[in-house]
């Protein structure tokens, strides 16, 4: 299937949907084995093609730091459970996915992301269970340059599907804070993203079109929470352009 892989991405098929569905009934070993060849073709396969068309622009135009080969394990997450400390020993997820985050050890929290479900799908940018230091960081910054926060966040007001997310706290961590500060960083994690039920869009090449406008539009505040949240992050050097100026492959 790699030699595949070169060829333009026309949607997510419906099959892969179907594949997840009869997974989430049949979540064994035994029935996988005998279905790989479906999800490598129609889940692995697309998947990959779809990597390709943001891999450039992710490298050139956002952070040249992320992980963009189309390899699962790598921007593609690997489907296999770790069951080893957990009391749930399904041995699969039932969900598929894409991540597009810095090849730093510090930084695997933090990327933009698309992911396939059951019933529908995701894409956004944020952390995955963000370490307390990571968001007290990034608190920190906020608080003392609400400013260039607040200049990171704005290209989100005209992308009304993008929705700030994240458990907030019980008691605030920011108290005396500007309010709209609060809503966006008193919490536990955050991340900034849509969601959609399975749609003609999601079959088509126009899932590109979706996807990279609400990720170019979360590019600034990728970025802030990047150089908040790791004190390795210098600036200039891991910048590679302005977001927005080429946008994904054609």
């Amino acid at each position: 299937m790699t030699s595949e892989t070169a060829g333009p991405f026309e949607g997510i098929p419906r099959e892969a949907v179907d594949f997840l569905r009869a997974l989430a009934r049949n979540n064994d070993t035994a029935w996988f084995d005998r279905h790989r060849p479906e999800y490598d073709s129609y889940v692995v396969e697309p998947m990959r093609r779809l990597v390709r068309e943001f891999s450039d622009w992710m490298n050139a135009e956002v952070d040249a730091g992320i992980e963009s080969r189309p390899q699962v394990g790598r921007a593609i997450g690997r489907i296999r459970r770790d069951t080893r400390f957990s009391r749930d020993k399904r041995p699969y997820k039932e969900t598929v996915w894409i991540i597009f985050r810095n090849r730093r050890a510090v930084m695997t929290t933090l990327g933009f992301y698309w992911e396939l479900t059951t019933t529908g799908y995701l894409y956004g940018m944020g952390f995955y269970s963000a370490p307390p230091r990571v968001l007290r960081a990034v608190r920190e910054r906020a608080l003392a340059e609400p400013a260039k926060f607040r200049e990171a966040i704005a290209p989100i007001g005209a992308r009304p599907e993008l929705r700030a997310s994240g458990e907030p706290y019980r008691r605030s961590s920011m108290p005396g804070a500007p309010e709209d500060l609060r809503f966006w960083l008193d919490r536990k994690n955050l991340y900034v993203g849509a969601s959609r039920p399975h749609d003609d869009v999601l079959h088509s090449r126009a899932l590109v079109d979706l996807v990279w406008d609400a990720w170019d539009g979360l590019v600034p505040l990728y970025r802030f929470l990047r150089d908040s949240s790791s004190g390795s992050y210098r600036g200039p050097p891991e910048e590679a352009g302005a977001p927005g100026r080429r946008g994904p492959r054609r």
